[in-house]
């Protein structure tokens, strides 16, 4: 780990070839209670809440601790940046993610380290990559056509649209069709058996994530045998799409040289005794693939639907630009308008700056290194801001307010002045989400949709929207209605 990138040559300390001004314990921060430190201050779900806190009083890399043992918070983009970049070698996971994950069947690439993680990142990276993506898109496209004409039976008949509940049901739908090559049409089943597990799974993950006593390792209450129920019930269906899959790829031959989606082409490398791809990794990959492709973008499009409803200047620029680029159409039928939507990139920009998904991703040491100008020892736990400086008034003026044209420029501006810098909603790296692309393409593909054809009418009466922490941070309510465009 070329850990003196993250810092100027100082000499004021040094261990070994690291040169450092501070340790760990000259850092600012909460004050916590004797012998458990901060520990109570960061149970709950509104944990990246008091972290977003402690960011602004405390500043760009700080120290909380928990019954002794250090945790460092980083914030400042350039440390971020380094952070994200040096990832495996340098840093992984904290391991009692991967332990909390594993107990509820959840693994694959997202836990992998070092060159398991290398073995799986190639398979599932090819099949998320533009061509795939590119290819799907006319599925892409069916499936959100036939949730518009569900929408659009809904409001002509007075009822009302569950968005929170369709928008999850949509990627589902979409990442099991990418991903699995099956179309289970969730957004029509309102009981979908699969939606309600990975819903339940979450809730359970975000629970156990930041517990400040892992209870269920000892005894379970109703909800943990539920959520095993779920896990359960999610590695069968995955494992039937499995089988499904298999078997047609035994009628297709053609399927085993030129594989259609990920599931197909890790089946393939499953079955090469070269490839050392495991029939477990297999299953584990697939899982996440459902899984992860359902809560992130579903969570993205909801939040940025209640920031433009409450805000009607930028949702009148954004439905005037889809008005634009669509013309008469009901959605985007045609694979090149993805390049046409500057303002929706600029709103999906701006909603993950105030309300990101995945506002942190927990990091430890690999090695003594140094950080901002800090030694951190081997093994110690690093929770990186992901939000970056998004909610530094200093690089964002008036940065509680929602304005998606701070995104867009006439000419690119310079690296120090970027916002797209200065962020990291799909982390960042070698380990940068896989499934990046094919997110920004739904989000734009569905946005453009809804303002092309409805009219978001906010429910002032409706309580205050909050931010729920089940892993990812999604809203509590979308209190949003639909009203048909004339």
């Amino acid at each position: 780990m070329d850990s003196n990138t993250l810092v100027p040559e100082l000499d004021v300390e040094s261990t070994g070839e690291l040169k450092y001004s501070r340790t760990i314990a000259d850092l600012p921060g909460p004050k916590g209670q004797p012998l458990i430190g901060n520990l109570l201050q960061m149970g709950g779900r509104q944990l990246h809440l008091t972290l977003a806190k402690w960011i602004r009083e405390f500043g760009p890399i700080f120290r909380v601790t928990a019954l002794g043992n250090p945790l460092v918070i980083v914030s400042d983009r350039t440390a971020v940046n380094h952070l994200l970049r040096e990832r495996p070698d340098g840093f992984r996971r904290v391991r009692n993610l991967k332990t909390v994950m594993g107990e509820l069947k959840i693994g694959g690439v997202f836990t992998a380290e070092s060159e398991d993680w290398r073995k799986q990142r190639k398979l599932v990276m090819g099949g998320l990559n533009v061509e795939v993506v590119r290819n799907f898109y006319p599925t892409m496209v069916f499936m959100t056509e036939r949730m518009l004409q569900r929408w659009k039976t809904a409001v002509a008949d007075g009822k009302p649209v569950n968005l929170r509940r369709d928008l999850k049901a949509l990627a589902l739908d979409i990442i099991v069709g990418i991903a699995m090559g099956h179309d289970i049409d969730a957004v029509n089943d309102d009981n979908n058996q699969l939606q309600r597990n990975i819903d339940n799974l979450f809730q359970r993950l975000g629970s156990r994530a930041t517990a400040l006593i892992d209870y269920w390792r000892y005894f379970k209450l109703p909800v943990d045998r539920a959520a095993d129920k779920s896990a359960t019930e999610v590695e069968q269906a995955v494992e039937e799409f499995i089988r499904n899959t298999r078997e047609r790829m035994k009628q297709q031959a053609h399927l085993q040289q030129k594989p259609a989606n990920m599931l197909e082409a890790m089946i393939v490398a499953s079955e090469d005794p070269e490839s050392d791809f495991t029939d477990q990794e297999l299953i584990s990959n697939a899982i996440l693939s459902v899984i992860g492709g359902e809560d992130t973008t579903s969570n993205s499009i909801a939040w940025m639907i209640n920031l433009l409803a409450e805000n009607p200047a930028a949702a009148a620029a954004l439905t005037a630009e889809v008005d634009a680029v669509l013309g008469d159409a009901p959605l985007a039928h045609d694979w090149e308008m993805m390049k046409q939507f500057p303002y929706i990139e600029a709103a999906h920009n701006e909603t993950q700056r105030l309300r990101s998904v995945a506002p942190f991703i927990g990091l430890a040491s690999n090695a003594d290194c140094v950080v901002s100008e800090t030694f951190i020892p081997k093994d110690t736990g690093i929770f990186v801001a992901t939000t970056g400086e998004g909610l530094d008034e200093a690089q964002f003026p008036q940065n509680e307010l929602f304005q998606p044209e701070r995104w867009i420029f006439e000419q690119k501006p310079q690296r120090d002045d970027d916002p797209t810098r200065k962020i990291f909603p799909f982390g960042g790296g070698a380990r940068l989400c896989p499934g990046r692309f094919l997110a920004l393409t739904e989000i734009k593909v569905v946005v453009s949709m809804i303002m092309r054809n409805f009219e978001l009418e906010l429910d002032t009466k409706a309580p205050p929207v909050e931010q729920i922490m089940n892993f990812f941070v999604g809203p509590s309510a979308v209190p949003v209605r639909l009203k048909l465009r004339a």
